[in-house]
């Protein structure tokens, strides 16, 4: 509307309810401008050519016969002899004719004469001539000339226009001849251009507007353009540029000659006479087009979004960035991707053959994986010597067996952290059917700290034998008493006393809690719940009393033999705190493997050596982030640990505390208890079950004048927690990295597919409960979300 605005407010004879704008450009002739869409249509065509200059044609539907350029027009007119011709160097005139014909902007230089009708003198200049009633201006080229001349176009016998109403003059009798009023200066100028009726344009689908989407495909329509168009990958680029052209056009070809050094294809349609035909240069060894027919006439009838051509290979090709950034990506996402980004159709069989081959390209083939270990071995061992990569092959088959990883950084930064350990194992997602063992520790402020790592064909007692053999490995020279919290495996079970004869075992109460809910069976919710609770009250209780209380209560609630049954084979130092040998620091729950498992969930889809190095990527970025966060500051204690105690000092500040000795007092509570500062201990055990102070505790201490922050172990001080992040894991770079496997090839394992789909989700418990969340799609609330949805919608 601005430039329509521009056009009237320069050039009066234009009206606003009439003004058409139209363009050519490359393949595109009589592009309309309507509206704002329009115009970024013809900018980004634009930029797409190359094309820096665009010519816009303006057009204005007038009812009387005449031209603009009359006795009432002042621009682009010589009022000598009512004609057309301006006479300043790119001055725009308008030059209309009889009734339903339409003017059109054209640009005329200097010239001599007179007489002239709508005549532009300069070469390359453009004019448009009205010829009468019934025909159309059409635009024309004219050369440099002293005299004036006329070119009057029609379908048979054209007319001259000229400004002053009524004059007959200036008729022409024959197409491309036209003379003045005044008989002087005739010209001929003869044309090629043929004339044809503007189209009307069709208003229906306004009603039904689209946004216009810039496809990534768009460009493959340039893939083949000439003869002589050079392809420097020789054959495989041409054939892969040809079959985006195919599939950008919507049509098929089949190969006359597809050869190393020739290929030649034609379409598919029996009549259709499109063909192209390229060879190898075998000076440059390059590909050029030496024959290229471009004509279809197999018509719209044969075009379609599905294609052969778009194979799975090329599927994976531009699917490979994708899958690099997300591992995870399903066959199903791939289809939409490839029909919204691309306007294909491919079946689901084929996506998920090109998300294979796309995590092949993007991360390495599976099988050569294994191989690269040792690569990978040497080059861990080369930038950090203290690290442990420990590869085992079977000697007979040469064929991989297990692996164990762990960095330095970690080992030692576990000095510096509880000794306690989160053992579990998970299953891999890739084409090896294989298990993923880890340990990992908390860290003061009670973070994610993984330790190690190792991969096996299964979580067995053999594996997990193994597994706890190279743990006592890294950590020898250790003195500390070690606790482990496990999910009570079998192959965890038996390895723990074995080889860690001082150390401890504590079974996760989440799960303990599942296997008695499964054993209650027939009984309503309310009452599993119940005896659960029940169950959790005996797991916490301080001391032997209180645990006897709460299993007499159990016992009673959920049937003596059915928790005698249930806690036949689980000893109480295992699960109870009152029987419990050492330090289990409060924890009780296992889940902090569990975050470890989901903490590495989307390099679980990986093969064996990029797993390990996105792993090592991942512990890398976080030595290096919480190093700087921990950096020196006035805190003694990690923020969560400080948070906490300051909560239970606002507890207890109505407390009166009464001295017995300089490290004994006695608080004044309801009830009161006794606390020991120098042996640090409290009558309610949950400072020495915790190893931080309680509530009572922070009383008594406040109240002595001693040091909150001496009385709190170093594991939880900002100092130690700085300590355990201290050095870095180094950079493993792929630069110089080696083509060639060598002698000694370490092939993939047996692995036996299970029956069935592909398993992707951990297994949960009989009667695990699931957080349920809301989905936004239908708003009710379970385990599903808007992307997972099935629920019908009204």
């Amino acid at each position: 509307m601005d430039l329509v605005d521009k056009l009237c407010f320069k050039f009066s004879v234009l009206r606003f309810d009439s003004v058409r704008l139209f363009y050519n450009l490359r393949d595109y002739d009589g592009c309309v401008l309507a509206n704002d869409d329009d115009l970024e249509v013809m900018f980004s065509l634009a930029g797409w050519f190359g094309v820096e200059v665009i010519d816009v044609t303006v057009v204005n539907s007038i009812g009387s016969s005449g031209c603009f350029g009359s006795d009432s027009v002042a621009i682009g007119v010589d009022r000598s002899e009512n004609s057309c011709l301006t006479t300043d160097v790119g001055s725009d005139g308008l030059c209309g004719g009889s009734s339903g014909s339409y003017g059109s902007i054209f640009t005329s230089s200097k010239g001599k004469g007179s007489g002239v009708s709508c005549l532009s003198t300069d070469v390359g200049s453009v004019g448009l001539c009205g010829g009468s009633s019934g025909s159309y201006g059409s635009i024309f080229t004219s050369s440099k000339g002293k005299g004036s001349g006329v070119s009057c176009f029609g379908d048979v016998v054209a007319s001259g226009v000229s400004g002053s109403s009524g004059s007959s003059d200036g008729l022409c009798s024959d197409v491309g001849s036209c003379s003045s009023s005044k008989g002087k200066g005739l010209a001929v100028i003869r044309s090629q251009w043929r004339l044809e009726v503007e189209k009307e344009r069709d208003l229906l689908p306004t009603f039904c507007q689209h946004r216009d989407r810039a496809l990534l495909s768009d460009g493959w329509r340039h893939y083949i353009k000439e003869v002589n168009q050079k392809f420097e990958g020789g054959a495989v680029e041409f054939r892969d540029k040809l079959a985006k052209f195919a599939i950008f056009y919507g049509f098929d070809y089949s190969f006359a000659k597809n050869e190393t050094d020739r290929v030649t294809a034609f379409c598919k349609d029996a009549d259709c006479k499109w063909r192209v035909h390229a060879r190898l240069d075998k000076v440059s060894r390059h590909f050029y087009i030496r024959s290229f027919d471009d004509i279809h006439s197999c018509g719209a009838s044969i075009l379609s979004t599905k294609h052969s051509l778009a194979s799975s290979s090329m599927i994976g090709r531009l699917m490979s960035a994708d899958i690099r950034t997300t591992p995870q990506k399903r066959p199903i996402d791939v289809v939409s991707s490839l029909k919204g980004l691309y306007g294909v159709d491919v079946p689901y069989k084929r996506a998920w053959k090109g998300v294979e081959k796309g995590r092949s390209e993007a991360f390495g083939d599976y099988d050569a994986s294994f191989d690269e270990l040792r690569w990978y071995r040497e080059a861990v061992k080369n930038s950090d010597p203290e690290s442990v990569f420990d590869i085992e092959v079977d000697t007979e088959t040469n064929r991989f067996k297990r692996l164990f990883v762990a960095f330095s950084a970690c080992i030692y930064g576990f000095k510096h952290l509880r000794p306690l350990l989160f053992v579990d194992g998970t299953f891999l997602k890739g084409n090896f059917k294989g298990s993923l063992l880890s340990a990992s520790a908390k860290d003061g402020d009670k973070g994610l700290f993984p330790l190690c790592i190792g991969v096996a064909d299964s979580e067995s007692n053999e594996n997990w034998l193994w597994f706890m053999e190279k743990l006592r490995g890294i950590l020898d020279g250790d003195t500390r008493s070690i606790v482990f919290v496990s999910d009570r495996n079998a192959g965890i079970k038996a390895a723990v006393p074995r080889v860690f004869p001082s150390g401890f075992h504590g079974y996760c109460l989440y799960h303990l809690k599942n296997n008695l809910r499964g054993r209650l069976t027939g009984g309503r919710n309310k009452y599993k719940e119940r005896v659960i609770g029940l169950f959790s009250l005996c797991a916490y209780a301080p001391n032997e009393m209180k645990f006897n209380e709460e299993m007499a209560r159990l016992k009673k609630a959920g049937g003596e033999s059915r928790i005698t049954n249930f806690l036949a084979d689980l000893p109480y130092e295992h699960w109870a705190n009152a029987f419990f040998p050492g330090q289990r620091y409060g924890e009780m729950w296992s889940n902090l493997a569990e975050c470890f498992n989901s903490w590495i969930e989307k390099e679980r889809h990986l093969p064996i050596t990029q797993l390990v190095d996105r792993v090592r990527i991942k512990l890398m970025e976080q030595m290096c982030c919480i190093k700087q966060l921990a950096a020196p500051g006035r805190k003694v204690l990690c923020p969560t640990m400080d948070e906490a105690l300051t909560i239970a000092f606002q507890e207890s500040k109505a407390w009166e505390v009464k001295f017995s000795s300089p490290d004994v007092l006695e608080v004044l509570c309801n009830p009161s208890v006794k606390v020991d500062i120098g042996r640090h201990s409290c009558t309610c055990t949950q400072w020495q079950l915790n190893g931080v102070p309680c509530v009572h505790a922070i009383c008594a201490i406040k109240k002595s004048g001693k040091s909150l922050n001496a009385c709190v172990e170093r594991y939880f001080h900002v100092e130690c927690y700085r300590e355990a992040y201290s050095r870095p894991i180094m950079p493993v770079p792929t630069l110089w990295k080696p083509e060639g496997a060598g002698d000694a090839v370490i092939l993939p394992p047996f692995s036996r597919k299970p029956p069935g789909r592909n398993k992707k989700k951990r297994i949960r418990s009989f009667g695990e409960k699931v957080r349920t969340i809301k989905c936004t799609r239908c708003g009710k609330r379970g385990s599903h979300n808007r992307r997972s949805c099935k629920e019908a919608i009204n």
